[in-house]
């Protein structure tokens, strides 16, 4: 059984956003049992890159109908014979009563906004964006991983990119967002309520966003730099 402990933090956001304050309610997991929707496929050689550890969870802070992100460099991957693949993405999400709330939700892989080259940002280009999924119930309570997959035709990539889960709705019974051990890296998690991206370690959160992309080694198919102009962009 996951349990946690509750610890309140109180912080005034030093990026413009939606509020000018929020209550960040951060609660320590202990010995959690990880449920999930896992991904459809069974990939080979592999690389996660973003922050895929758990240690708290914030209360209270999900709303749906929003977007997440957090920075993923490839660079950091070990060699591989060809590029490495966007695969899928995957967030750790909780629920402290057992639940029968779905969400429909869709990853993306969006490219890096260099602009402020000491803090990149999810830029407005969508390298891969894959179909809408429905996950839940999420019954037992506790802690649960959800992995959304990406279009098999998704080219290799070779520069910084944004992973992000887009929550196309909301349900009645909303879950903690979940964040690794901290301290929180500026510039690594950023949050999106349909009206710009506000970097949440600026809100006070304890650590980044427990969100990671999952690359695989594609042999010998193309590399694409995450900042060059894709064929296919979609604008929300």
């Amino acid at each position: 059984m996951t349990t946690k402990v509750t610890i309140v933090l109180l912080a005034v956001a030093l990026a413009s956003g939606p509020a000018m304050a929020r209550e960040v309610t951060a609660g320590l997991l202990v010995d959690p049992v990880v449920h999930s929707h896992p991904s459809s496929r069974d990939p080979g050689d592999q690389c996660d890159r973003g922050h895929g550890s758990y240690y708290w969870t914030i209360d209270s802070w999900f709303t749906g109908e929003e977007s997440y992100a957090v920075y993923c460099d490839p660079s950091g991957c070990p060699d591989c014979s060809g590029s490495w693949r966007p695969l899928s993405v995957t967030i750790y999400l909780y629920w402290e009563e057992e639940n029968a709330c779905a969400l429909t939700l869709h990853a993306e892989i969006l490219d890096a906004d260099l602009s402020e080259p000491s803090c990149p940002s999810p830029g407005s280009t969508v390298i891969a964006t894959s179909a809408p999924v429905t996950a839940g119930p999420f019954s037992p309570a506790g802690l649960w991983a959800v992995t959304v997959d990406l279009p098999e035709e998704c080219d290799g990539l070779s520069e910084p990119f944004f992973a992000s889960i887009v929550f196309e709705d909301a349900c009645g019974e909303p879950p903690d967002l979940v964040a690794d051990a901290g301290p929180c890296i500026d510039c690594e998690s950023w949050n999106d309520w349909d009206i710009g991206w506000d970097e949440l370690c600026a809100y006070g959160f304890p650590g980044n966003l427990s969100i990671y992309a999952t690359l695989e080694c594609s042999g010998s198919s193309p590399v694409r730099d995450a900042t060059w102009t894709t064929i296919k962009t979609m604008y929300r």
